[in-house]
């Protein structure tokens, strides 16, 4: 009768053993699966931020250059439009000139 009651409980153990050992490869490969379903769902979403993010870079820099020349074309017609700016920067640059001129040749004579 003890060997008996033994044999049931070495059974049952075994019977608790497999069920349970069954239910954690269950957990497992659900917890495995919904890993794989959300990082799928954020692999789309990541790819759909980088994209907006390039698209917004590329609007940033686009405006930026439109900008940039606008802002030295609009100088450039400034400049241009006084004809006393222009007589300024010849006389300054002429006199640049002849001051780095005179300084070479100056500089033979000593």
């Amino acid at each position: 009768m003890l060997a008996r009651q033994e044999a049931m409980r070495r059974k049952t153990a075994e019977q608790e053993a497999a069920l349970q050992m069954k239910m954690e490869l269950a957990k497992v490969e659900a917890q495995a699966s919904g890993r794989i379903r959300q990082e799928r769902t954020n692999h789309d979403l990541i790819r759909e931020k980088l994209v907006l993010e390039a698209s917004e870079y590329r609007e940033t820099v686009r405006k930026g250059i439109a900008d940039a020349g606008r802002l030295v074309g609009e100088g450039v017609n400034s400049y241009l439009d006084h004809p006393e700016q222009m007589a300024r920067t010849a006389y300054t640059i002429t006199g640049i000139a002849v001051g780095v001129y005179a300084a070479k040749m100056g500089g033979g004579v000593l």
